[in-house]
């Protein structure tokens, strides 16, 4: 159905020609705030009017549960396509602890588009949390049951250095077929990690990229005539290092965790 704007007993603005641009575009904006006014005193901005119909919630979700998300939001765009608070339901999207970033729109003439993108973890983070690939910590429900991630641990202001670390050590061990499983930093700044093949290395606090590439440069060696991979190897020397061999396969299944 066709609005008619009540403009036709208006008197028109006389045209100067010699009006600069900016008092034109004063003029227009000023027309354009007084139709405003009056289209909200008729009340055409109403729900009743304008009702927004769609709720459309896109995202490449794997976390997030698309329909009970949708569902949450729709008390939220129960409004007129004019008076529909996007603010409220851009908050109301980022408190599902999934939710990395969202943007609301709207589109002409009923519906609200919500776009969620996901947070992607990387690694877990001292219990209770995750990395995403963004680097950022986020909780997550049921977070510590993930399955296939590292394990992260430190004090929460000194995350970007453990992530720092997690790289570099990681690319020091790939040249032995080796990646980190659990990496901590305690608080007194001391590195410990647990490797893939189970094998517990003690770095200290000082000059830990340097012990482990010593490590690294005889791992071949230590393991010519062994079976199994250390135990454990204590790195806290100036010169060297202290290995503790398994007795047999089962010394495994002791290890702390």
């Amino acid at each position: 159905m066709t609005q008619r704007f009540p403009y036709q007993h208006a008197r028109p603005y006389p045209v100067n020609r010699g009006f600069s641009s900016g008092t034109l575009a004063v003029l227009v904006l000023f027309s354009i705030s007084l139709g405003a006014s009056v289209w909200v005193s008729m009340g055409i901005v109403t729900s009743e009017r304008w009702p927004i119909r769609w709720l459309e919630v896109e995202g490449s979700f794997d976390r997030v549960n698309a329909e009970q998300l949708r569902s949450s939001l729709a008390p939220l765009v129960d409004a007129s396509f004019f008076n529909v608070d996007l603010q409220d339901v851009r908050e109301a999207t980022l408190r599902n602890s999934w939710v990395a970033a969202v943007s609301v729109q709207k589109k002409w003439p009923d519906t609200v588009v919500v776009t969620v993108h996901e947070h992607v973890p990387v690694a877990h983070w001292n219990s209770g949390h995750l990395i995403s690939d963004a680097g950022r910590m986020f909780p997550a429900p049921g977070a510590d049951e993930i399955q296939g991630l590292p394990w992260l641990s430190g004090p929460d202001e000194r995350l970007a250095q453990v992530l720092e670390q997690w790289v570099q050590f990681n690319t020091m061990l790939d040249s032995a077929s080796l990646e980190i499983e659990r990496l901590s930093l305690d608080e007194r700044g001391a590195w410990s990690m647990q490797v893939n093949k189970g094998t517990w290395l003690q770095l200290g606090r000082s000059d830990a990229n340097e012990r482990l590439e010593r490590l690294m440069a005889s791992w071949s060696t230590l393991l010519r005539h062994h079976e199994l991979p250390p135990v454990r190897v204590d790195l806290r020397y100036t010169n060297g290092f202290a290995i503790r061999w398994p007795v047999d396969a089962t010394e495994f299944a002791g290890n702390e965790r």
